[in-house]
């Protein structure tokens, strides 16, 4: 027992020695940017793991410039704070910004990095956003999904109208979206209290608690073969079952494909694979295996239903404290829809309601903090050195609320994103990025924004919703995730309007 007891002060102090000299060096080597001091291995412990996480980084930006470098455990992270330098690593740098960190939980979510969201940048990433973005534009063509969404929307906004009582939103809106994503992806229509979706929708928000608290894994890989936590296994468990579930669901889709037929968005992905095969791309065909599609299918079911549903939510609650803008919302899609139900044709015309979503896209902080980026190469950004391998991260809260490009940056204000005449700007606000930029903008955006609209519209055209009487709007947030806000909960009252 003593001699272990040795061994393990002996690893910890060669670590930690280890550490500070790579540290010395890096600073010698690099000019790197500005940030707090820490306790090495540690890191900025009361920054990571605060619920305030994107207001505590924002108020360190303010006094050591927006290119900040924490650390997060044993691990330096850059986090870029303003439109100016986010633009210059994102977009101007083009590559040097687009790789991805390898975490331990991803690695296994993603099957070994096989998807598209989370894996490391490179020519087989490429190929298969490439043919993930090609299978979205088939999904897209014609009113396949038009018609999913009125489908969906119709059922639960019918179970909303029976209650008589105040409810929580979020309820309904998880369930619509979860069902909504079922439907887009797996081409299914279930009902509205179908206990396998109910089940992976538990699924979904248990894993969003379990990393939001983050895993020591993430933070010490070694520890996962050494002595793994509890938490890790529980963890690893539940991404099991959804793969297993994503994987069912596929070969299913394999067994009765017809490429003349287009069912949902895995008939998409197996057109576009039937598409190389015709042309005899051996080598495309090798990194289209059922995996990488699998994986694709993953990201576009899962990402999309956390970021809508939380969207939903952030947009009803900015209905609620604001009634005046509901009105004149519902007013435009009076107008414009007239007796029917709002369709896609109307999204060009719906120019106040869409000018309200995006006004939540900024305020809602679904994104807080991205998805974590990777140097895959030695860089600079700022003015300053970033050496390949550094985790950088963008903190959007900061650029949707930077008083430089937003007047008031805490009001919600549609008219932001309108011009003279009323109508949305041609081209989209500087520092307004809930999709990110550059090679690794959010390959659902196209996807997101009419589907968004469209519930939202068919909502507010059914129903007025106010909180309950004596009731007011708690401007709180609570943290889901690793910096991703939803609203503090809250009870809705809805009225069936009375249109002529």
């Amino acid at each position: 027992m003593l001699n272990l007891s040795v061994n393990v002060q002996t690893i910890l102090a060669g670590l930690t020695i280890g550490l500070l000299v790579y540290y010395v060096i890096k600073r010698m080597r690099y000019r790197l940017p500005p940030g707090p001091w820490c306790i090495p291995l540690v890191g900025h412990y009361q920054v990571y793991s605060s619920k305030a996480i994107l207001h505590k980084v924002t108020e360190l930006s303010k006094k050591y410039g927006p290119v900040l470098r924490l650390s997060f455990g044993p691990q330096t992270w850059i986090i870029l704070n303003n439109n100016d330098v986010v633009i210059e690593a994102m977009v101007k740098k083009k590559a040097d910004f687009a790789g991805r960190p390898k975490f331990n939980s991803g690695e296994v979510f993603t099957e070994g990095g096989k998807d598209i969201a989370f894996t490391n940048y490179s020519p087989t990433w490429k190929f298969h956003r490439k043919v993930a973005g090609k299978a979205l534009r088939h999904y897209l063509q014609g009113n396949l999904l038009e018609n999913m969404i009125q489908d969906n929307t119709k059922k639960f906004l019918a179970k909303m109208a029976e209650e008589k009582e105040p409810f929580y939103f979020k309820d309904y809106v998880n369930l619509m979206i979860f069902h909504q994503l079922y439907t887009i992806c797996f081409g299914e229509k279930r009902p509205v209290d179908d206990p396998e979706v109910k089940a992976y929708l538990k699924l979904d928000n248990d894993l969003l608690e379990l990393f939001g608290a983050g895993l020591l894994e993430d933070i010490i890989p070694f520890l996962k073969d050494i002595c793994p936590t509890a938490k890790w296994k529980k963890v690893t468990k539940m991404i099991d079952e959804i793969l297993q579930m994503l994987h069912k669901k596929f070969d299913e889709h394999k067994e009765t494909f017809s490429p003349d037929i287009n069912r949902d968005f895995i008939d998409s992905l197996l057109m576009a694979r039937q598409e190389a095969e015709n042309e005899g791309d051996e080598a495309a065909l090798e990194r289209l295996d059922d995996t990488y599609l699998v994986q694709t299918i993953s990201n576009i079911f899962f990402a999309g239903v956390d970021t809508t549903r939380f969207t939903m939510d952030w947009f009803v609650y900015f209905m609620t404290r604001y009634p005046d803008i509901q009105i004149k919302c519902q007013e435009e899609i009076d107008r414009v829809v007239g007796s029917g139900h709002p369709t896609m044709k109307d999204r060009n015309s719906l120019h106040y309601t869409e000018a309200c979503l995006f006004e939540t896209l900024r305020l809602g902080h679904v994104v807080g903090l991205g998805v974590p980026h990777m140097t895959i190469c030695d860089t600079q950004v700022g003015g300053y050195d970033i050496p390949k391998g550094t985790i950088v991260a963008i903190n959007v809260w900061a650029l949707h609320t930077d008083t430089k490009y937003w007047k008031d940056p805490e009001k919600f204000d549609p008219y932001r994103y309108l011009d003279e005449e009323g109508k949305i700007k041609p081209t989209k606000p500087e520092s307004w990025l809930p999709f990110s930029a550059g090679r690794r903008v959010c390959l659902g955006e196209t996807v997101a924004k009419p589907e968004l609209l469209l519930m939202c519209a068919n909502l507010l055209q059914r129903f007025d919703i106010r909180l309950p009487d004596g009731v007011k709007a708690n401007p709180e947030p609570n943290m889901k995730g690793f910096g991703i806000e939803v609203p503090s909960d809250y009870k809705i009252v809805v009225k069936e309007r009375i249109r002529n």
